[in-house]
């Protein structure tokens, strides 16, 4: 029976090689770059040079060196592209380096996702960036809020906080002269602090009039969200959240990130209580 240090030995064995495949590749962005590229598209040395700007002496030795490795091969027309390893590992290695991207963009700010309640790729964060609000003022970010609640056509929201007035006044007119359809999903004490207001009342009771839907939810949100049109807001939630996020959303317009935004909020929405115009006028 093979023990099972030896068994330890093979498959550490295994990685370490897949390891030094990995390096290989990382180690060059040109080999990336060309990899991809043939993954994409075969292509003669000529073309893949004028494409990756890549020049060629250096395309020569990188596309031998693939070849070499079994991840490129020469097909009869003199082009060359990926073998079926070759593009399976463009397939694993793109994603990797995107989330590696996506963790040096959002650093910390990363933690503010609910990925364990609610999975993402990382990789599909790679565009996103942590919106800092210039010189450092947090009501500067209420106004970035405001100006997209004016451009947008739809909103959807989630928060544990009350809009700051920077935001609520421009996007109740919004709202109310029938420039922006609504969906909020707010927690119980956001409910208490609008609904204690009379001016937040009667502000609020138009808006439910015309074209917003607001649902309160019992417990905690998992992170605070907002969606303007393909816009994706995403900020900390939780008793540290004004702290850790206060004027400092991470933002992103990646597609998959929307879908993402979309089905949490919907998976709140689903379980909280309707609150509807009549119920404020009481």
């Amino acid at each position: 029976m093979e023990s099972s240090t030896a068994t330890d030995d093979a498959f550490e064995g295994e990685r370490g090689d897949a390891l030094a495949d990995v390096a290989f590749l990382a180690r060059s962005a040109n080999r990336v770059r060309i990899l991809v590229a043939l993954a994409e598209a075969p292509a003669s040395r000529r073309a893949l040079a004028d494409d990756t700007g890549v020049s060629r002496t250096t395309l020569d030795r990188i596309v031998n060196e693939f070849e070499d490795r079994h991840w490129v091969e020469r097909r009869d027309d003199g082009t060359y592209a990926t073998t079926a390893t070759g593009a399976a590992l463009v397939d694993a290695f793109e994603p990797a380096l995107d989330a590696a991207v996506a963790l040096r963009r959002l650093g910390d700010a990363v933690d503010w996702l609910p990925r364990d309640e609610h999975p993402i790729d990382l990789a599909h964060f790679r565009d996103a960036h942590v919106r800092q609000p210039e010189g450092g003022d947090p009501v500067e970010t209420g106004r970035y809020f405001a100006g997209l609640a004016r451009a947008a056509d739809e909103m959807w929201v989630m928060s544990e906080w009350a809009p700051p007035e920077a935001l609520a006044r421009p996007m109740h007119d919004e709202i109310v002269g029938g420039d922006l359809d609504a969906t909020f999903v707010v927690t119980r004490d956001v409910a208490a602090q609008v609904f204690a207001a009379p001016e937040r009342v009667q502000r609020w009771r138009e808006m439910l009039s015309t074209n917003a839907e607001t649902w309160v939810v019992d417990g905690p949100i998992p992170c605070n969200l907002y969606v303007f049109d393909e816009t994706v807001l995403v900020k900390a939630s939780g008793p540290d959240a004004v702290s850790e996020s206060y004027g400092v959303p991470i933002e992103s317009t990646n597609p998959r990130v929307r879908e993402w935004a979309l089905d949490l909020f919907e998976r709140y929405r689903a379980a909280a209580t309707p609150i509807e115009a009549d119920t404020l006028a009481e």
